[in-house]
């Protein structure tokens, strides 16, 4: 057994070493890494990789990312990201791994911030890509659907004899398992795709003291989408130039515990219901637009 492993396995000097921050999760001991950035034991070279005199340990391994990094300026440290972002198959887990790291970094103190909130900043636009792609997918599944489906009248019609006008049972039932399948699993491909995407965000996990109250939420939040200036100023402006009730489900569901369980479609109709449940003659609700109203342009 190693000293560390004698210190570590003593209670009392484990606590003692944490105090005084020399306790660490890491050892001298190559390997042990999850290699997200690729590496080679060989001379350094002038290109992307990363280089080592012989397998190096976890620390130093994550450390010579970031050394790395910091050789560059402006785009080049966009293309080396992308250079390994390209050759990892796990997008997703790249993207939380270099998220997590940069964002401890950028708390140290040091003079490289701008070039790692450069890379932070490649990470948000990734983010960005990743919903594209999420899309373009479901879009791409949609039109099989069609095509699928079309192709799947088309056969029943012509199945159909002429002296039997009535479309047969067995297959229209068909049709509608194929399709009720295809159904299922682009929901369920969409779904799983947008939680590991989401996953990855700094969402908030705010409570409610009384669940009571999750439809005046709700509510309040349908009431500051329309909030709009005074007909006097500003020519009656709202104040959001962009504010959606699929904006309100988001909010929803990335930052209040009570609907992260929920679809993104089951909450946008609940906004739409607790919007039509909005009176606006109420005197309640006209005084308080008329003190959000005031608040912003007062």
């Amino acid at each position: 057994m190693s000293i560390k492993q004698r210190a570590y396995s003593n209670e009392f000097l484990r606590n003692v070493l944490a105090t005084f921050g020399f306790r660490s999760g890491y050892t001298g001991e190559p390997g042990g890494f999850t290699p997200y950035f690729f590496y080679k034991i060989a001379p350094y070279q002038k290109d992307y990789y990363l280089y080592f005199s012989k397998e190096p340990f976890a620390l130093r391994y994550q450390n010579e990312i970031f050394n790395k990094l910091l050789e560059y300026q402006g785009y080049d440290i966009i293309r080396y990201l992308e250079f390994h972002y390209n050759l990892y198959p796990d997008k997703l887990d790249f993207i939380r791994f270099l998220k997590y790291e940069l964002t401890d970094r950028l708390k140290r103190k040091g003079g490289n911030e701008r070039k790692l909130q450069a890379a932070l900043d490649w990470i948000s636009e990734k983010h960005i890509e990743s919903k594209r792609e999420i899309i373009r997918k479901i879009e791409e599944e949609q039109t099989v659907l069609k095509q699928e489906l079309k192709i799947g009248v088309q056969t029943i019609i012509a199945n159909t004899s002429n002296s039997d006008a009535n479309v047969k049972e067995e297959d229209v039932q068909l049709l509608i398992e194929k399709l009720s399948g295809h159904i299922d699993q682009l929901m369920k491909t969409a779904e799983n795709d947008l939680r590991d995407l989401t996953s990855s965000f700094n969402t908030g996990n705010i409570e409610l003291n009384n669940r009571n109250h999750e439809d005046s939420l709700i509510q309040l939040l349908v009431l500051l989408q329309n909030v709009q200036a005074p007909a006097t100023k500003q020519k009656g402006d709202q104040l959001f130039k962009k504010f959606s009730s699929t904006d309100i489900a988001a909010i929803l569901m990335l930052h209040f515990a009570a609907f992260k369980d929920k679809k993104t479609n089951t909450l946008q109709k609940k906004v739409g219901e607790q919007s039509e449940r909005l009176n606006y003659k109420n005197p309640k609700v006209k005084q308080l637009m008329e003190a959000l109203e005031a608040f912003f342009y007062s």
